[in-house]
């Protein structure tokens, strides 16, 4: 049979286990701060991109900013947001999801050289950035607002 201070250091054990597991602290804390690095990672890779004015600018714009992404969409996908969150993170991410499709689309009509295919599929991606912005505030992230 066990003796108390066994039991009690089996429980601190654990314990830090189970803190060393999450993080620590608060759960929405470490989501939010998990969460802005990730995207804020991201954002830096795309406004480091600057604005193509050219198809062959536009290519690599375009595979680039997917890169971006879908390195985002990877890393925010290994979080779990505090139940409060999770329909709004949920939806980001679709969102997320169909921008880095968007941008495949983007690439391929520079490709084409076809300027109303790449306008085309830049105003959809205006309408899914703006989107993803509503839908971080939502999810309690909204520095990760996509620029």
């Amino acid at each position: 049979m066990a003796t108390a201070p066994t039991r009690l250091g089996g429980f601190a054990l654990v314990l830090l286990a189970l803190l060393a597991g999450c993080g620590g602290g608060n759960s929405r804390e470490n989501f939010v701060t998990d969460a802005l690095a990730i995207c804020g990672k991201a954002n830096e890779r795309v406004r480091a991109l600057g604005t193509p004015e050219s198809f062959t600018q536009t290519q690599l714009y375009a595979r680039q900013a997917k890169d971006a992404v879908g390195d985002e969409l990877d890393d925010l996908r290994d979080l779990t947001p505090p139940p409060e969150f999770e329909d709004a993170f949920a939806a980001y991410l679709q969102t997320l999801e169909r921008r880095h499709t968007q941008l495949g689309l983007l690439a391929g009509a520079a490709d084409n050289t076809d300027i109303n295919a790449v306008r085309e599929v830049g105003s959809e991606l205006s309408v899914l950035t703006a989107k993803a912005r509503t839908q971080a505030r939502r999810a309690g992230i909204e520095e990760c607002e996509p620029r």
